[in-house]
């Protein structure tokens, strides 16, 4: 972007965007430089996960949902991840930010194929992890000593590249690239999933009222 100008405006929306998380949780942030706080949660199976960082020499955690669409467009990427990587030494964790029974989080990770670890944000999680339940995808690289070293929030395709070029760059000792920065449409907020469940509860009650009409025993 050859136009400082504009690239002064991208930069400022991006900070924007990152301010919805940070203004929906009650706590500070956490930033790269930092300590990663306690991971662990249960599965759809009901398995309780402790991550211990030093297990891994990189470990990346992604906060995600299933009606999150950029999410799912990352999710992909996050499995390719964990199959080329993983035996490297790169863990990748899941962890699914939302209310959603033990069936329908199985049936999607079955359907979107995703065999890392995989579980839910539960109390003592989001006591810590605060700053993102307000947007998501949000992902942090950490080290084996448990330090954050790059958080991605967004995912866009610039986005998702970054992060792919950054996990290979770590494993080779080199440095991680320049930081993209997200905009509008890689990133889902609670108020798009609001919307979401707006409109499928008009469809339910339009398809309802269809059937009434179509059956006047219904009626």
């Amino acid at each position: 972007m050859k136009n400082p100008v504009a690239k002064s405006l991208a930069i400022l929306a991006a900070t924007a965007i990152l301010a919805v998380g940070h203004a929906a949780a009650a706590g500070k942030v956490i930033a790269p430089g930092e300590q990663a706080p306690d991971t662990r949660g249960r599965d759809h199976n009901r398995v309780l996960h402790v991550i211990d960082f030093s297990e891994a020499e990189f470990t990346l955690v992604n906060f995600w949902a299933t009606w999150c669409e950029p999410c799912a467009t990352e999710l992909p990427a996050l499995q390719e991840a964990h199959e080329t990587l993983g035996p490297k030494g790169l863990r990748v964790v899941g962890v699914t930010y939302e209310q959603i029974d033990d069936e329908e989080l199985g049936a999607y990770i079955d359907e979107m194929g995703l065999t890392y670890t995989i579980f839910r944000a539960g109390k003592m999680l989001k006591a810590g992890w605060v700053g993102v339940r307000g947007v998501l995808p949000n992902s942090y690289l950490i080290d084996n000593t448990g330090k954050v070293l790059r958080r991605y929030v967004g995912a866009s395709e610039a986005q998702i590249e970054g992060m792919k070029s950054d996990l290979v760059a770590v494993f080779e000792g080199r440095p991680m690239g320049t930081m993209v920065y997200p905009d509008r449409r890689s990133i889902a907020t609670v108020e798009d999933r609001r919307r979401q469940e707006a409109a499928e509860k008009a469809r339910v009650e339009a398809e309802e009222a269809a059937k009434k009409a179509e059956d006047p025993e219904r009626r």
